[in-house]
């Protein structure tokens, strides 16, 4: 691909103030002119924009030095590979006023080399170990945008989006895995403005390939030793189902059925080679790999491979004889990962990519020190969000506090967010009381529906959170807090912004990171699993066993929009338990909101006559399938194999099913 301006790589000087004017319309929301910025550029400000990056960050948040050290130790191998790269380039770019370095997947800095006064210059913006340049962080520059759209970039200057940063020039290229294609890390040039080169890019394009072929040979080497070592246990397995990883986590070679895996024990893993599995990557500590361990993992089944002292991977066998069947208890769905450890997402239920998303991305922003905005309509599941980013954080040990702001009044909740002293108010307690900052210190603080909170309260608030310092009612004393902060809102607070509803700088301090929570109707797949998962817990409650769902109630629950999401699921879900008799649910115990839309439904598609009118072989055929999933308790793999047929057989039985009981099943609730 040619360097050129016409091909958007490389940023042009000449541009510079028309780009600074297309930065200052684009912040007022007016129209910019696409041909004075490089779409890469305006696609990042669009960015920066949806996750609230506040364009005055006078410089990137940082990491400490703890942290800095785990990342090294972490992504040990890249910097080994990358060192020597590096080296290389050091020497040239001190002549040039340039400062070179590597920075881990989520764009913290690693390692960093340059002269003196231009590293001097760069902490000022926290361009030095530790600094985090992830755009969702920094806005608009070389490091973040390079993640975010996975190719080599170039930000000059007035193209940054925050203010400060503004007065750099910055090139800078991912770093992928050989074996997966996934991020491993960015090399980035960064210098002032004035020592901007059109050369810098393909140097770090060229740079990052040559660190990519590091990692390739080494991991040649290592592999070949792996495969040699586990040669034999891939005999002795032979009739099992095996996934060999390297210490990465990294799937290097697979055998057996992977269906009989997933059938027998629940199973959910990626098998293609190159894949990472968290759970297996040596490289983190005990704890983080026993977190991200699979509910389903029984650790007598990951085999570590050695060469002499050395451990170079881990070989998965997932049993498949008789010794292997097994069925997975509610206990250990609810998130116990056979070692005692507790995944803290366990209790987010669903297998959406969409869902999956926002729990990979929860997951980096867990450890991060930094105010969280959770956004998503009303019971999307914020809450649960909330507790597994204090679960999994760095302040998981500490308290976690919630409180709505929108269910108080504006008195009440200054009390109950600042407490008060004795004699603050009529009514006050004896003695006074602590509010919720201070009940939170060394955790977490939860504040739901922050959207609601009255206008003249969030001054108050905003100046407790700028200055980590809290004032009870009727008091002077000042107490100092350590709180991290997970806001959520079911609102847009850009709108309200704008309207003038809620104050700009608040939303900003809340906003750090974003993370957005898809409705239920986003992911209709992941509701037969919830539901899964609300059987055995209500099972457990009312002290029965499971129970049976009539797949008129599936159809019927992935058929509604759910405008309550999960926690309308919930309630309709146990208010059905709690009233059915015997073992089954069945659709007659459907709300009628829900029973008016399949009905509506059923109406328009016109279907055939019902169960009545259905031959003797038919009625024969339907009773067996429906007694078989009634049987197995809704366990459909268990109901196929008691019929002795496929999964995917008797799906399309149950849809044949269906079609010709929809008119009949129309009248009866209608």
């Amino acid at each position: 691909m040619p360097f050129s301006h016409c091909g958007t790589l490389i940023p042009r000087i000449g541009d510079e103030q028309v780009v600074a004017a297309a930065w200052t319309r684009f912040l007022q929301h007016q129209s910019v002119q696409v041909g004075g910025v490089r779409s890469v550029v305006l696609h990042s400000w669009q960015r920066c924009r949806s996750e609230a990056v506040n364009p005055e960050s006078s410089c990137a948040p940082a990491v400490d030095h703890e942290r800095v050290r785990q990342l090294l130790a972490e992504h040990r191998e890249l910097c080994d590979a990358a060192r020597p790269v590096l080296d290389g380039l050091r020497d040239i770019l001190r002549e040039c006023g340039s400062l070179i370095m590597l920075t881990d997947p989520g764009g913290t800095i690693l390692d960093l080399n340059g002269e003196s006064r231009v590293r001097s210059a760069g902490e000022g913006v926290n361009l030095a170990m530790g600094g985090c340049w992830n755009e969702e962080l920094i806005g608009t520059n070389a490091i973040g945008t390079a993640i975010a759209t996975g190719v080599p970039v170039q930000i000059h200057a007035s193209e940054h989006f925050c203010v400060d940063v503004k007065r750099w020039t910055c090139a800078a290229a991912p770093i992928l895995d050989p074996l997966g294609r996934n991020l491993l890390g960015v090399v980035d040039v960064s210098g002032v403005k004035e020592t901007f080169h059109g050369h810098s890019l393909a140097l770090v394009m060229a740079a990052a390939k040559q660190i990519e072929g590091e990692l390739a040979r080494r991991d040649g080497i290592l592999h070949a030793r792996l495969l040699a070592r586990a040669m034999d246990d891939f005999i002795r397995y032979g009739n099992d189902c095996l996934m060999l990883c390297d210490p990465r986590g990294r799937v290097v070679r697979t055998s057996g059925s992977v269906q009989a895996a997933r059938e027998h024990h629940g199973v959910r893993l990626p098998f293609e080679v190159g894949a990472q599995l968290v759970a297996l990557n040596l490289s983190l500590s005990a704890s983080d790999r026993q977190r991200a361990r699979p509910a389903w993992l029984l650790p007598e089944w990951l085999h570590p491979i050695r060469d002499g002292d050395t451990v170079l991977g881990t070989l998965l066998v997932i049993p498949l004889g008789a010794r292997g069947h097994r069925s997975v208890s509610s206990s250990t769905r609810a998130g116990t990962d056979g070692a005692g450890a507790t995944d803290a997402f366990a209790e987010i239920i669903g297998d959406s990519a969409v869902l999956k998303a926002s729990k990979e991305r929860a997951r980096r922003i867990a450890p991060l020190d930094l105010p969280v905005l959770l956004l998503g309509e009303t019971g999307a599941g914020k809450e649960l969000f909330a507790r597994a980013l204090h679960g999994a954080g760095g302040q998981s040990s500490g308290p976690f506090v919630a409180v709505n702001c929108g269910a108080l009044t504006r008195e009440l909740l200054a009390s109950e967010l600042f407490g008060y002293v004795e004699g603050a108010f009529t009514g006050a307690r004896r003695g006074g009381l602590a509010g919720k900052f201070e009940q939170a210190d060394g955790g977490t603080l939860f504040l739901d529906e922050v959207g609601e909170m009255p206008l003249d309260m969030q001054p108050h608030l905003l100046r407790v959170l700028q200055d980590g310092q809290v004032v009870r009612l009727g008091d002077i004393r000042q107490r100092k807090v350590a709180v991290r902060i997970v806001a959520a809102t079911n609102r847009d607070l850009q709108t309200e912004v704008e309207a003038g509803r809620f104050r700009e700088d608040l939303y900003h301090r809340l906003c750090a990171v974003s993370l957005s929570l898809p409705a239920l109707r986003e992911r209709p797949g992941d509701i037969e699993i919830i539901v899964e998962h609300l059987n055995q817990r209500l099972a457990a409650k009312y002290g029965c066993a499971p129970k049976a769902l009539d797949p008129l109630v599936h159809r019927a629950f992935r058929c509604y929009r759910w405008p309550g999401n999960i926690r309308e699921l919930r309630n309709v879900f146990e208010a059905m338990f709690a009233l059915s008799d015997g073992e089954l649910i069945d659709a007659a115990q459907l709300p009628p909101a829900i029973s008016r839309v399949m009905a509506e439904q059923a109406e328009g598609l016109g279907e055939a006559p019902a169960a009545e009118g259905m031959g003797r072989l038919e009625q024969v055929e339907r009773q067996a399938v429906l007694d078989a999933i009634a049987g197995a308790r809704g366990n459909m793999s268990l109901a196929a194999r008691t019929l002795g047929i496929s999964r995917s057989t008797l799906y399309v039985k149950l849809a044949a099913i269906r079609a010709r009981e929809a008119k009949h099943w129309t009248r009866s609730v209608t």
